[in-house]
This record gives C-alpha cells, sequence and structure tokens, in this order.
C-alpha cells in the first residue's frame, strides 16, 4: 500500500512536470518526466521505514505530544537531506541524459537542497502525522474491541450474580428461615423480608459502567451479609475491614459479593460447626488489595491448581482486561483449614 501511494505520487509529479515543461516550449520528454517523479517519491520510499521506525521509538516515550515535537526536528532534517540525496544520485544515474557522474550529483544535490529542503522536511513530519494517525485508528479499533468485550463479560457476571440470587436453593432457604421466624421473631423476619427486597433491588439497579467505587461494593454486600448471617444463625461469622482511604478506590462492578458467596458456599456451608469469612481491602500505594479468606473445608488435600468457576474465572478475566498485567489474581489453602483468595490491581480514585 505505501509503494502504490509513492507510485501515484510520482505520476502526478511527472504529469506536472510533463506539463510545467511544454508550457514553458520545452521539448515534451514524458518519459524522463515520469522518471523523475519516481527518483523523487521512491527515495522516500526507500526511507520510509526508517521514518516510521524513529516515530515510534519516539512515540514510545510516552512524553506529551508537545515534547515529542522537537524531538522530531534532527532526524527530519536528516532525513530530507537523505531523500534528496538519494535522488541526486538517482537522477544522475538515470535521468540525465549527459551524465557529470558524481560531480554532477554533488552539485544537483547543493542546488535541490537550498531550494526544497522544506518540502522534504514537510514530507517527513507528514509521515509522522499519518503514523500517528494510523496508530490512533487502531488504538480506538481495540479500545473498541476491549469494550465490547468488557460489556459481554458485565452481562455475564450480572446474569450470574441473578442466577445465584434467584436460583431455587438460595430462595427457598431464604424463604424457609422467613417462614420459621415468622412463628418467633417476627420483627427479625420482617428485616430479613427487606433484606432480601434490598439485595434483588440493588442487583437490578446496577448500570453498565465497568468500574464502580468500592463503597459501592460495600453497600451490594451488606445486604447479602445479613441474609446469609440470619440464615447460618451462629455458623457464620463475618468481618469486614475496609481501610478508609480506599473505600473511593474503583473496582470491577459485582466484584466482591460473587466471591463472598464462594467462601460461604464452598467453604462455610459444607463445614461442620461454625465458621468465619474475613473480607480484607487496603490501599498499599498506587495498588489496592483485597482478600476474601475462610475457614471453611478449603480445596481437597494435594489440590495445586484451582478448578475456578464461572465467578472466579470471569472475575480474573474482567481484570486482565481492565488492567492486563498490572493485576494479579492468586489464591493458597489455609491452614489448618480454609481458602485465601488474594486480588491485587492498581488503585484508581473514582472522579469527584
Amino acid at each position: 500500500m505505501i509503494l502504490a501511494g509513492y507510485t501515484v505520487l510520482a505520476l502526478l509529479y511527472g504529469a506536472q512536470l510533463f506539463v510545467y515543461r511544454a508550457s514553458r516550449g520545452e521539448p515534451p520528454r514524458l518519459g524522463e518526466a515520469l522518471l523523475t517523479g519516481a527518483c523523487v517519491w521512491y527515495a522516500w520510499a526507500v526511507l520510509t521505514p526508517f521514518v516510521l521506525a524513529v516515530t515510534r521509538r519516539i512515540r514510545a516515550t510516552g512524553k506529551p505530544w508537545f515534547v515529542q515535537l522537537p524531538m522530531h526536528l534532527v532526524p527530519g532534517v536528516g532525513f530530507a537531506v537523505l531523500a534528496l540525496g538519494l535522488f541526486a544520485v538517482l537522477r544522475e544515474w538515470l535521468v540525465v541524459e549527459a551524465s557529470g557522474g558524481w560531480a554532477g550529483a554533488w552539485s544537483y544535490f547543493l542546488f535541490i537542497a537550498s531550494k526544497t529542503t522544506d518540502f522534504d522536511l514537510l514530507v517527513y513530519f507528514s509521515l509522522v502525522g499519518l503514523e500517528a494517525a494510523v496508530a490512533y485508528a487502531r488504538r480506538m479499533r481495540e479500545e473498541a474491541v476491549r469494550a465490547s468485550q468488557l460489556e459481554a463479560q458485565l452481562a455475564q457476571a450480572q446474569l450470574q450474580l441473578l442466577r445465584s440470587q434467584l436460583q431455587p436453593h438460595f430462595l427457598f432457604n431464604t424463604l424457609h428461615a422467613i417462614s420459621t421466624l415468622m412463628h418467633r421473631d417476627v420483627d427479625s423476619a420482617d428485616r430479613m423480608v427487606g433484606q432480601l427486597s434490598e439485595l434483588l433491588r440493588a442487583s437490578l439497579e446496577r448500570d453498565g459502567r465497568h468500574e464502580v467505587p468500592l463503597s459501592e461494593e460495600l453497600e451490594l454486600l451488606a445486604p447479602y451479609l445479613d441474609i446469609e448471617r440470619t440464615r447460618f444463625s451462629d455458623r457464620l461469622q463475618v468481618e469486614v475491614s475496609v481501610a478508609e482511604e480506599a473505600r473511593d478506590g474503583l473496582v470491577p462492578s459485582l466484584l466482591l459479593q460473587p466471591l463472598v458467596e464462594n467462601a460461604i458456599r464452598h467453604g462455610i456451608a459444607p463445614r461442620r460447626g461454625p465458621g468465619k469469612v474475613w473480607v480484607r481491602i487496603r490501599r498499599d500505594g498506587a495498588r489496592l488489595a483485597l482478600e476474601v479468606e475462610d475457614d471453611g473445608v478449603g480445596p481437597p488435600a494435594g489440590r495445586t491448581e484451582l478448578e475456578e468457576g464461572i465467578g472466579l474465572g470471569a472475575t480474573r478475566a474482567r481484570l486482565e482486561r481492565l488492567h492486563g498485567v498490572e493485576q494479579s489474581v492468586t489464591w493458597k489453602a489455609r491452614v489448618p483449614s480454609g481458602f485465601l483468595l488474594s486480588l491485587s490491581m492498581p488503585y484508581r480514585r473514582t472522579r469527584s
């Protein structure tokens, strides 16, 4: 495509040169005019890969554009001189009928360098601008694909959350607990109905944001924990410890509740006797650290790899999409029993 573009420019240049010479009454030599156009623009075609390499290297510095622009001045002048030199040599050996050899090429180079260096410098910056436009378009396309994938993963997380809350087992146990309480503690039963209503309302009202402040995730977690505490009664203790400076940090939407639900369902529920879940969230410098730990049954003995369910697998995928290699999801078996899940991601504060 680059060669085709330069071929078009070479043909236009040759046609213009042919018309210009004819208007001045000079002998019309179309072949020579086209060959001159080819020498001008194919010299730039040879240099273009090197120009693009320099442009990408300067862009990789990550400096603002008004800093990067002056950084192009020296290589720009260098490539303009190289292009003029290549054109002078090619013209001398391919176009001029009575060649003057290297001396003739040098003389012609000095002549065109004093006349058209600014034009060739403009060609260099045009290539810089074209490369930046292509890179921007590619980045926008990748962002669109990434946003589309995040939308799909968020929808999956919402569906999974609703399914987990609406599943017959969850609803049956919750409604059974309410029915039992109605005969001995009407106030508690009424409170549990309100908690179930609040949990479903909060889940359904979630908008399409990929990231939300941690404080919003905690608001969704609270009614869920109230219901589970009532259901499990003395069998479940939950300790939530959140550093104040971490509450405005952004986390993926619907992140926390499914992780705590996993700890209760797979750790505490199968355990005989009471169990405890710890939720710890803190800001560690430029990072946000989340831990969900339980003293439940833990993974089977000897298990070194975890079979991630939909919830944990989707959480890992969404963190990878949002933060790339700057995030981590790790787990380990707790001694003497239980499970510890640790998440780490860059701390980004929500805009006030």
